[in-house]
């Protein structure tokens, strides 16, 4: 059992109001489970006609997207507002809080790029929310 691991239970999730210095965030609600970010950077090729071998250089990193599965509840303020950010195509920041002692956050700017609810007999509705990440995660 590794005594670093940190629980996942209680990591949280926030969007940015887009207003207020410092910026206010309001809590995604109902988030069970997440997936990202997930970063990767291009490979350039930087071989000229002296070179023996391919000789490669890393381009951009991209942070890629945060994807969030959750329980839907339509008159939400929140998930109505996650929503019109994407049928708007609003770039807006967003927060995640881990559980570590630090209270580790990451900072991000991205889009949603899905909304899509789901539900089945003798279940509860649910939404996964797709965000693509524009630019750096700050981490403090």
């Amino acid at each position: 059992m590794s005594d670093n691991a940190i629980d996942a239970q209680g990591t949280a999730f926030y969007r940015g109001t887009g207003t207020g210095s410092p910026e206010t965030f309001q809590e995604i609600p109902e988030v069970k489970s997440w997936n990202g970010p997930g970063g990767s950077a291009s490979v350039q090729d930087a071989s000229d006609l002296k070179s023996t071998a391919k000789e490669k250089r890393m381009g951009l990193q991209d942070e890629g997207q945060l994807t969030l599965a959750m329980f839907y509840i339509p008159d939400n303020a929140v998930h109505m507002a996650l929503r019109t950010d994407r049928a708007n195509r609003t770039l807006r920041n967003f927060r995640i809080m881990f559980t570590d002692t630090g209270d580790t956050q990451w900072d991000f700017a991205g889009f949603v790029t899905g909304f899509t609810v789901s539900g089945g007999v003798d279940g509860i509705v649910e939404a996964n929310v797709t965000i693509e990440i524009s630019g750096a995660i700050t981490e403090s």
